[in-house]
């Protein structure tokens, strides 16, 4: 039988305790996991409208404002008319407006533009006095239309959803329109394009 050295033996015993502690000594972990799942995605909506909610003119629709016209208009009288842009999407945007006038008596016509007014009209066409006001902020005056798009509110005006903001229009005709423009028309066209912010 071999007789080991007590050198022979510590080290024989020093192995044994570095692999005893080895198997031993394993270590637990606890682990956990979780998913978070997305809820859906929509999209929002733009939907600029013109008129109060009962005349649901939107989106690429148009509108008649009838009480946007004057007969029997002599020369230096004006007419005011306001109306509501609303907001009827689900999100807030930003609009702007352009303006045409068509037919003979367009050149003979001014159109004022504000925002956030309202009308105000005096006098009456049996005495030819008729005067229309605009409260709020000019956006454009006395602007002559023709058949190519003018700015009348070009300064971007900020709806929320469900907002409404007055836009008032004021139409004259020019103290110096000649007898030869009686019996003549216009027709005059607004187009309000929002944009989201």
């Amino acid at each position: 039988m071999r007789s080991f050295n007590s050198a022979q033996v510590r080290a024989l015993l020093s192995v044994g305790i570095l692999l005893g502690v080895g198997s031993v000594g394993t270590m637990a972990r606890f682990t956990a996991s979780g998913d978070a799942n997305a809820g859906s995605f929509t999209t929002g909506s733009l939907d600029v409208r013109l008129n109060a909610s009962g005349n649901n003119v939107g989106q690429g629709g148009t509108w008649t404002n009838a009480s946007l016209a004057i007969s029997d208009i002599t020369p230096g009288e004006s007419l005011a008319v306001s109306f509501p842009v609303r907001n009827d999407g689900t999100t807030g945007f930003t609009y702007t407006a352009t303006a045409t006038a068509t037919g003979a008596l367009a050149p003979q016509l001014r159109f004022s533009t504000y925002t956030g007014g309202t009308a105000s009209n005096s006098g009456n066409a049996t005495n030819d006095n008729r005067v229309g006001t605009c409260s709020g902020s000019a956006a454009s005056t006395n602007q002559t239309l023709s058949g190519t798009a003018a700015n009348v509110i070009s300064t971007a005006q900020t709806l929320n959803p469900s907002a409404t903001q007055n836009v008032c229009v004021i139409v004259q005709l020019v103290s110096t329109a000649a007898s030869s423009t009686q019996g003549d028309a216009a027709t005059a066209t607004f187009a309000f394009n929002a944009v989201q912010p």
